[in-house]
Parts: structure tokens; C-alpha cells; sequence
């Protein structure tokens, strides 16, 4: 659903192997109760692969949205005259430095101001991003604003005097009104001199639940405790003095619910009201439930909680960490939440979230794939779900109840015509978790298989290198890269290197046949290609946001 959410938007650099444009956005919406009327339109949308040359990277587009998507490049040429005429926000254009003067225009610590957004992992949000009205967890700036408990994203508009939609696109623009909102509720709460006195403001700026509100703060405390150095957004590195000043603060979690409350053992229980957001136990019984739904966010795992903790219109069972060290639960699986888009498949699957970006070309981390198969797992110990491709799957394979039948099944073409196709997606036609979740390697692991509907007819290398994936002849082949995998042009066949003592093949050889005179990988400024787009990311001017804004206009919603 979030992060590049929301879509990211890209400039400079652009060089892409054969993966097509990726159409993979947030993946919740307020329309994921829908239950729309019955139609019968089947047209299949046209595949449309990723120029090179092609500055735009949509990771959230819908069909239509291509075009708009090239008109962009007028855009683009605009806002690189914009910049280098007008002066800069920043002195060096660095996050550092953008952070350090919204805390400075909003009179409030520097540091305290970094550590929310290391905490938020906010530091990684591009500087611009393409963003859609119906995006599920909609999160602003480094400190991500967002429709908490608290709506800190309205209030951040309300105080910079613009639009929630201006701050989505302008990363810089609302971690100025982050840090606008920080002073305000600091003021409102009594905080002082000391970071300590920031407690309870932290807690109400989180827009979690009680628990989990002092856990956080806690969290960001401890951060500046500590102190580090924190990877940031364009290769840049975020340096945070300790504070000693801050007494240790050992981590702790939320008030976990008795060990029967939690489905899945260990997970951190998220209070949430099913008003207006879920329904309380299944409305077709039991036996129904058939099918898990993947979904991404596309943002942080704290804007995530306390978005499907309270925003309307949507609500999920459980979400994933970025690098699989927590899983949390919002509602008892044998609650209807609302999060595919599709009432009859949230009366029929649980939904899992997994924080991460669809559009972020290294995929998303093992460690997340570990748990997220152990949480699938155990839920299949409740639960009659197949372990196959048409029970497990994708937010982008639901069927859109506005143009097909409500009931149909998930998408079962092609990975691009999934993707790309009005049909399916749920009520919104979303795309997560997008091209670069690895089915074949998930559902092998959780010893099943994945069909030809997850591969191309091309040898591609999953985003961690191990493996090797083509359809071939109807088929599914697999290679273990045990050598590592080089990503080639667009159209040629990735090389899988198998070392020689494997026993899979002589040394120097690889799964596609090739040898060691294969040309190097793809690279873009000096960097290896990695299965994704390389590029590198910086800040446009105010007639390029207007562009953007006068482009992309909110497309219809489905209520």
C-alpha cells in the first residue's frame, strides 16, 4: 500500500532491465468494502514496456495513467529550468540540511526532529512522489503525517496553509509542517528543555493507541540516546549526536493482549475498532474462508499502524515489518476486514500487509519473506486455504466488482496483464505487492509452487540474486544461482552464475546457457543494475508541482 506511495516519482538517471513500468499501488483503499454491481467487461489492458530513456518510473499507476505519465517529460524539462533558476530551499539540497531548517522555522530541537524520522523511516521518501487520492495509508514528509488517531496530515496542511495532496508530493514541503506540528503539540502539552518533557507530545503526534503511543515514544527517546548514523534517501548518510543527557531506555513494545487474543503467537495486538472500518465475524460462514491476500504498504510500519488503526473505509488482519522482526494484528481472523477492494473476497481471505515499496527495485528483505511465510503457515493451520497461486495471492489479482463479477476468480494471465489490467486490483485497481515480490521463491518455500503466471519467458534473477526464474514451454524453471546473478538488457536473458563446486553445472558456466564472455551487468553511474531501475533523486521547483498537479488531476473514485 505506502512509501514511494505512493507512488515515486524519479529524475536524472534512468536505466531499467526488462521489467515493464511498474503499476503497483497502494494497496488499500477507502472503497475496500465495495461490494459493486455485476458487469461483464473483460477487455485486456496493452502491455506496455518500460524506454529506457523514459524518466518517469510509475510504481502506482492505472492503465490510463501512462499517457499522463509522458506527458510528464514536458514536466520534467520545466522543473530542471525551474531549478536552476530559483534558489534552493536548502543550501545543499541534502535531507540533513532540509531537516535541520524545518526545525529551525518551526523553533524546535534539530535532533529530536531527526530522530522522529529515523523512527518513522521516513528518511528514505523521495523528494517528489507522484501520489493517488485513494491511496490506503496516504503519509506525508520525513515524519510521515498521517489520518491517525490524530490526523496530523490535515492539521499539517491546516498550519502551512496548503493541501494534504501538496504535502504527499513535497517530501521537503511537509517535514516542514511535521515539524510544525511537533512545536504546536509541544506547546499544547507542556514540553520544555529537556527531551524527556517530549514524552507525551511524541505520544499524541504517533496517533496510536495508548500502549503502543508510549511505545513509540519510547522508541524515538531512545534514538537519540543512542545516536548513529542512519542511510537516507539519494545514497545520503544522516548523522545524530547520542545524547547521554537521556537516560538508557530499554526497548520495549506495547502491552501484548493475553496469549489467546493473538492469533498468530507473538504478534503485537493493535487495538482497532471495527466502526465504519470492518465487520465483526464472517457473514458466509467459517468454511468460506479460502484465500490470504499479499498486500504492500508503501510505507512505514509506524504510519501504517495508526493509519489502519483508525482511518475509515479500510482495515487489515495483520501487517509485517520491513525486515520481518514483528508482525502485528488488528482485528481476530475471523473478522471481515476490508482491505482487498472486493466485499466478497474479504469475506473469504485474510489480509496481511507488508511494509515496504512495490516500486523499490532491491524488492523487499528476507527476513520479511521469512516471517511472512511462517504467518501464512499458521494461518493455514485455521484455516482450508490451498497452498497454490489462486488461494494465495496478490492484492493486483483480486477482481474489480465494478467491471467483472464480484466472485470471479484471481487473476490468472499473464504478470503483466494482471498488473496492468482494469478487471482486477479490487474496487481501485491496485497493484501490490508489484513485479518485484518473488512468488516463485515465497511459494516454493512454503512448498508450493508458483505457475508461469509469475515468470517471463526471459530468465530474470530474483531481487536477492539466489535464483533464476523463466516460463518456458508452459513451464516453470528455476536455477539456484549459487554464483550470483547478473541482470542484462531489456530483452536478453539474465545470466545465473553456478559456482563449480555445486554440482550444478562446470565452473564459469550459468542457467542460460551463456559463458564468462557474457558482457558485464548493466550499470548506471557506476553502480550494478540490480533488477530495478538505478537512479538518482533530487527536489524540483514550484512550477514543476504545478505541472505535476494539473496532470494528474484525482481520477474517479468508487464509492
Amino acid at each position: 500500500m505506502i512509501y514511494d506511495t505512493d507512488v515515486s516519482f524519479h529524475r536524472a538517471t534512468h536505466n531499467c532491465s526488462k521489467w515493464p513500468i511498474r503499476f503497483s499501488n497502494a494497496s488499500m483503499t477507502a472503497t475496500d468494502r465495495v461490494q459493486p454491481a455485476v458487469g461483464a467487461n473483460r477487455a485486456g489492458a496493452r502491455e506496455v514496456r518500460n524506454n529506457p530513456r523514459d524518466p518517469i518510473w510509475c510504481s502506482h499507476c492505472r492503465p490510463r495513467d501512462v499517457m499522463r505519465m509522458r506527458q510528464l517529460r514536458l514536466c520534467l524539462i520545466m522543473g530542471v529550468i525551474a531549478c536552476a533558476e530559483r534558489t534552493p530551499t536548502t543550501s545543499d539540497g541534502s535531507l540533513a540540511r532540509s531537516l535541520e531548517l524545518a526545525a529551525d522555522e518551526a523553533g524546535v530541537s534539530r535532533d529530536l526532529v531527526m530522530a522522529i524520522a529515523i523512527e518513522e523511516d521516513g528518511l528514505a521518501l523521495p523528494a517528489l512522489r507522484i501520489v493517488r487520492d485513494d491511496d490506503h495509508v496516504p503519509v506525508a514528509g520525513a515524519l510521515e503525517l498521517r489520518h491517525g488517531r490524530l490526523d496530523t496530515l490535515a492539521l499539517g496542511a491546516a498550519l502551512l496553509g496548503t493541501t494534504e495532496e501538496a504535502l504527499r508530493t513535497d517530501t521537503d514541503l511537509a517535514t516542514r509542517a511535521g515539524a510544525r506540528v511537533l512545536a504546536t503539540l509541544g506547546a499544547q502539552h507542556g514540553a520544555g528543555s529537556s527531551y524527556e518533557s517530549w514524552r507525551t507530545t511524541l505520544e499524541v503526534m504517533s496517533g496510536m493507541d495508548d500502549d503502543n503511543a508510549r511505545a513509540y515514544a519510547s522508541r524515538v527517546l531512545a534514538i537519540l540516546h543512542r545516536g548513529g548514523s542512519f542511510p537516507a534517501r539519494a545514497g545520503e548518510t544522516i548523522q545524530l549526536a547520542a545524547h547521554a543527557e537521556i537516560a538508557a531506555i530499554e526497548p520495549t513494545v506495547a502491552r501484548l493482549e493475553p496469549a489467546t487474543a493473538t492469533d498468530f503467537a507473538g504478534a503485537v495486538w493493535f487495538t482497532t475498532s471495527c466502526t465504519n472500518k470492518c465487520d465483526v465475524g464472517r457473514p458466509l460462514g467459517n468454511a468460506a474462508v479460502d484465500k490470504i491476500v499479499i498486500h504492500d504498504t508503501e510505507g512505514g510500519w509506524d504510519g501504517s499502524v495508526a493509519t489502519l488503526q483508525n482511518d475509515a473505509g479500510k482495515s487489515v488482519h495483520y501487517i509485517v515489518d520491513r525486515d520481518g522482526s514483528r508482525v502485528g494484528q488488528f482485528r481476530h481472523e475471523t473478522d471481515t476486514t476490508w482491505h482487498a477492494g472486493n466485499y466478497y473476497y474479504n469475506e473469504t481471505s485474510v489480509g496481511i500487509e507488508h511494509v515496504g515499496v512495490a516500486a523499490d527495485p532491491a524488492g523487499y528483505a528476507a527476513g520479511l519473506y521469512d516471517t511472512s511465510r511462517a504467518l501464512v503457515a499458521d494461518i493455514r493451520t485455521r484455516w482450508n486455504v490451498p497452498l497454490d497461486r489462486q488461494h494465495i495471492i496478490g492484492h493486483y489479482q483480486v477482481p474489480d466488482g465494478t467491471s467483472i463479477s464480484e466472485s470471479s476468480a484471481p487473476c490468472s494471465d499473464t504478470l503483466d496483464h494482471c498488473e496492468t489490467s482494469a478487471n482486477f486490483g479490487g474496487a481501485s485497481n491496485h497493484r501490490d505487492p508489484g513485479y518485484n515480490w518473488q512468488w516463485c521463491q515465497y511459494m516454493e518455500k512454503l512448498g508450493g509452487s508458483c505457475t508461469c503466471n509469475d515468470a517471463w519467458q526471459l530468465w530474470n534473477c530474483a531481487t536477492d540474486k539466489t535464483e533464476a526464474v523463466r516460463c518456458h514451454d508452459g513451464n516453470v524453471e528455476i536455477e539456484q544461482c549459487t554464483d550470483g546473478c547478473d541482470v542484462m538488457a531489456i530483452g536478453t536473458d539474465d545470466v545465473c552464475h553456478v559456482a563449480p563446486d555445486s554440482g550444478s553445472g562446470s565452473a564459469g558456466s550459468d542457467a542460460t546457457g551463456s559463458d564468462d564472455s557474457n558482457p558485464d551487468p548493466v550499470t548506471t553511474d557506476g553502480g550494478t543494475h540490480d533488477g530495478g531501475c538505478a537512479t538518482t533523486r533530487s527536489s524540483a521547483g514550484l512550477p514543476l508541482l504545478l505541472a505535476l498537479g494539473l496532470l494528474l488531476r484525482r481520477r474517479r473514485r468508487v464509492r
